[in-house]
């Protein structure tokens, strides 16, 4: 079905957000600035793109916050074993996956 792509505009930067009809009633809407990328009931989307700025800055403000860095080494072997198990449980950073392994 159509993709519908568009921008918001927050503090002079543009971020772009898009909407794709799916099937009846569903709308999958992706915003990676929001971290944003699944179906919700078309019932709720309008409520969403009113939240949309408030989701960007509060990802954005997440993101300023991690500014400390962990370094160790690996082998070449297990680092691999590591980024495919973060894809098997749906992480899309490595940093992400192991940040959730140590503290939840």
């Amino acid at each position: 079905m159509k993709k519908i792509k568009s921008y918001i505009t927050l503090n002079n930067a543009k971020y772009l957000y898009s909407l794709e009809k799916r099937k009846d009633g569903v709308i999958f809407v992706e915003c990676p600035e929001a971290k944003i990328s699944q179906e919700f009931l078309a019932e709720d989307v309008p409520n969403l793109l009113i939240d949309l700025p408030n989701l960007i800055m509060a990802e954005k403000e997440y993101k300023k916050k991690q500014s400390e860095i962990i370094r160790f080494r690996i082998s070449q072997q297990d680092k691999k074993k590591i980024e495919q198990k973060a894809i098997e449980k749906g992480f899309t950073s490595v940093s992400g996956y192991l940040r959730d392994l140590a503290l939840n």
